[in-house]
């Protein structure tokens, strides 16, 4: 519950009162209320420019401004993964933009190792085992 106290201080700002738990920390900021407004604003922290960005993601350098500018109704999911893994932004954020939400579950150990590390063939298939062993380990 927030409270905002109706006396105005001499700043004339309201003061607000927060229950336990609901105090957000100074260097989290709200996300912003679009998909082009995430992208832009991740953009200018990495310091890159639409032409570099475009290049690094591999999405065509006009899909790039137009997804900046919020001028493509529905984007393809493939397109703002990829660039939210250049300006390393939350992948599940900027999906949410667009409607996709993360399904309930997690994903199997070899989809995840090729995902997040990027291991194809033999590697994937060498790691996944690998990791397989541990877990039947620490079952048995």
């Amino acid at each position: 519950m927030i409270v905002v106290n109706s006396t105005v201080s001499k700043t004339k700002h309201p003061v607000y009162k927060f229950t336990q738990g609901e105090v957000m920390k100074a260097s989290e900021k709200p996300l912003p209320s679009t998909l082009g407004q995430y992208l832009e604003q991740g953009r200018q922290q990495a310091g890159l420019s639409h032409r570099q960005l475009a290049s690094a993601s591999g999405v065509h350098e006009s899909t790039v401004n137009r997804l900046l500018k919020d001028q493509i109704e529905k984007p393809s999911a493939e397109q703002v993964q990829q660039l939210a893994r250049v300006l390393e932004l939350s992948i599940v954020d900027a999906l949410a933009y667009i409607g996709v939400v993360r399904p309930r579950g997690l994903p199997s150990t070899k989809l995840y190792l090729r995902e997040k590390f990027g291991l194809r063939g033999e590697q994937l298939d060498e790691a996944t085992q690998e990791i397989q062993e541990i877990i039947d380990r620490h079952n048995n």
